[in-house]
């Protein structure tokens, strides 16, 4: 009789195109997942809102040299370097 075809042929796009509409996906997503990254850290801070921000209780250390100072004596004193990033539980007690 005749050959047993297993499979029917499909209408295919051809690879050239099939690499383009990949390219073009990627290129796509790439702007969106962009776009909301840059746009999700936007906030006006209002002038009423800067006075709490500017608050002495928001700054780590109020003299940056004198801690950096002390930091590098406990390093050198303890020989160890690390471990002082973060002080307290969240609880603001620390």
């Amino acid at each position: 009789m005749g050959k047993l075809m297993l499979s029917m042929p499909r209408k295919t796009l051809g690879q050239r195109e099939l690499k383009m509409r990949h390219y073009k996906m990627k290129t796509i997503l790439f702007i969106i997942i962009a776009l909301l990254f840059t746009t999700s850290g936007c906030v006006v801070v209002q002038p009423y809102e800067r006075e709490r921000l500017a608050d002495p209780n928001m700054i780590f250390d109020e003299n940056p040299i004198r801690k950096g100072i002390k930091d590098h004596y406990i390093n050198i004193r303890e020989g160890s370097e690390g471990g002082n990033g973060t002080e307290g539980g969240g609880c603001g007690c620390g």
